[in-house]
């Protein structure tokens, strides 16, 4: 009995550093959240999860050159992996009271059905993340006049769904992408890492991955696989 108590120990103590290093460290999400709705965040971790793997699966076909990359599917394992998901409106970006996101990052807006009060459950998220996405990709797919590869299309999706389409279509980045210099435009993700006036690590972090994807696309000559 002894034994079996301390296997069963070892095993939940290696169940729950899997979830923290999964959920904390690979998707960014909170463990308290976990425990205070074990259901609920149960059923977030495997749908993050699931995506996870998928922006793995992709990454690894760019990587090896094994198959055709989905950029839409890259897409939104990155952009999960970035916002994560909340069930509650929050601050977005934080420090400020008066744009609130909510979900995989859904950003509140007057006539969305949300409010600063308002829930929201783990599938519907992601329905939200994909009917978001749509709006997004139409908006890359329509201002960009140049061939992309799917690492470079997904990059730009996740960028424009995390700074808007208008901040897009008028960026130093587009106008040096379709004047096609793939690698200034590269390095102008870099520039988008502030929010409310600070640089935020989170920005400088997202910006460092999603030029990192975009940069797969490019051979050393600077232009594109496309």
């Amino acid at each position: 009995m002894r034994k079996f108590i301390v296997g069963l120990l070892l095993a939940l103590g290696v169940f729950f550093g899997l979830v923290w290093w999964f959920d904390v460290e690979q998707t960014g999400g909170s463990f308290s959240d976990f425990f205070a709705d074990p259901v609920g965040g149960t059923q977030s971790l495997f749908s993050r999860f699931q995506l996870w793997v998928t922006g793995l699966i992709e990454k690894a076909k760019g990587a090896t050159g094994t198959g055709t990359v989905d950029a839409r599917a890259l897409a939104a394992s990155l952009i999960a992996g970035f916002e994560t998901f909340s069930p509650k409106a929050y601050p977005d970006p934080p420090g400020q009271t008066s744009k609130y996101s909510i979900g995989y990052g859904h950003q509140i807006v007057p006539g969305d059905g949300f409010t600063t009060l308002s829930t929201i459950s783990e599938p519907d998220a992601l329905a939200l993340l994909n009917a978001d996405l749509d709006v997004y990709a139409a908006c890359v797919d329509n201002a960009v006049t140049v061939p992309l590869g799917p690492e470079e299309t997904a990059a730009l999706y996740s960028f424009t769904y995390n700074e808007g389409c208008g901040a897009f279509q008028n960026s130093t980045l587009l106008r040096l992408l379709n004047a096609e210099d793939y690698s200034g435009a590269d390095a102008e993700f870099a520039q988008w890492n502030i929010a409310n006036g600070n640089i935020l690590p989170a920005l400088v972090s997202r910006r460092a991955k999603e030029a990192a994807v975009f940069a797969q696309d490019i051979p050393p000559s600077g232009g594109t696989t496309a």
